[in-house]
């Protein structure tokens, strides 16, 4: 063979098997300790979602000061599912950050989902029901806000022989922490909202729960029937406390005004205690069909409120400005 042949024919098998090399490097590190492992899988960047395409219900926001983000929750039964935000404008999804066993008692609702920072971890405040249990929230823990929760407790914290939803934290200026939940107007009529202390690893609750206040204590409160149970009655949902600068107390809680939309009213308590007494505002925080609301500061330190809107379907992810002006609240 003619040498330029030879030299040819050489290039073209040494080509061939730095190609097969090259295909091989590519799945497996070829150099170094961690020889013949499988590289590290690429993160896929998820699309992000404006807010104004967000459709979810009772949404709960998260500033995790921690990372600088912000966090949603969202019920995708059998699981909990994050979405995560760095401008409160566009949401990119994180995904289910609790699926329930079989062990897991809560079968059914998955309910407003709601996350605290306390004490170094992530604490989910869910709404639950199960085939052999009333309705009730638990608590699931994490140690990240977009980590996988786990139960804190198999099982309800609110009393476990009452109907209860949506229940929050609370922590009270001596550090002591508090659940509110509201008890539901089909075991009650007229809808009730509860607080009762925790421990402080919120394992379990302390002493008996502390009545706050009826739906009826409210002037702007009109009762629902609902057909399918041929029942009447007055509703009290996603009771929410927020302190003021001043040390006086509002809750945001949601129910049906007098013209049969979903609205959000406002309670305070000048003594700053979370058993009150409470005050009702007259009148609603907003009038677009609305509710199931919470407050929360951004980075800048504007006070915002979150909640979905309209109430049929899934509604609307909402986010608006906050002021206080003569102790009450107020939209932007």
């Amino acid at each position: 063979m003619h040498k330029n042949n030879i030299i040819k024919s050489a290039f073209l098998r040494l080509g061939g098997w730095l190609f097969l090399l090259s295909l091989l490097c590519n799945g497996w590190a070829c150099l170094g300790p961690g020889k013949g492992r499988r590289s590290a899988p690429v993160a896929v960047q998820q699309p992000s979602m404006a807010t104004s395409a967000m459709r979810l219900r009772d949404p709960f926001i998260l500033h995790d000061r921690n990372s600088g983000k912000y966090y949603t929750y969202v019920n995708n039964r059998p699981s909990i599912k994050a979405y995560r935000s760095s401008d409160l404008e566009h949401w990119e999804q994180v995904g289910n950050v609790f699926t329930a066993d079989s062990n897991f008692w809560g079968k059914q609702d998955f309910w407003a989902p709601d996350c605290y920072y306390y004490k170094g971890k992530y604490y989910l405040f869910v709404t639950f029901s199960g085939s052999d249990r009333m309705r009730g929230t638990s608590i699931l823990v994490a140690d990240k806000p977009d980590g996988q929760f786990r139960p804190l407790v198999n099982g309800p914290v609110t009393p476990r022989n009452w109907m209860c939803l949506d229940a929050a934290l609370y922590i009270d200026k001596d550090a002591t922490p508090w659940i509110l939940f509201s008890r539901e107007w089909l075991e009650v009529t007229d809808g009730e909202i509860y607080a009762q202390r925790m421990s402080h690893n919120l394992r379990n609750t302390v002493g008996a729960p502390v009545l706050l206040f009826r739906a009826s204590a409210a002037p702007w409160v009109k009762a629902i029937y609902s057909k399918e149970l041929n029942k009447k009655g007055l509703i009290t949902d996603a009771p929410f406390i927020h302190r003021m600068n001043n040390g006086r107390l509002v809750m945001l809680w949601s129910s049906f005004d007098r013209n049969g939309k979903y609205a959000m009213g406002t309670a305070y308590a000048p003594s700053g205690n979370v058993t009150g007494p409470w005050i009702q505002s007259d009148t609603t925080l907003n009038n677009d069909d609305g509710g199931h609301g919470m407050l929360f500061y951004d980075k800048t330190g504007q006070l915002k409120i979150s909640y979905h809107a309209p109430n049929a379907g899934l509604g609307h992810l909402i986010i608006r400005n906050v002021t206080i002006e003569k102790e009450r609240l107020a939209l932007q």
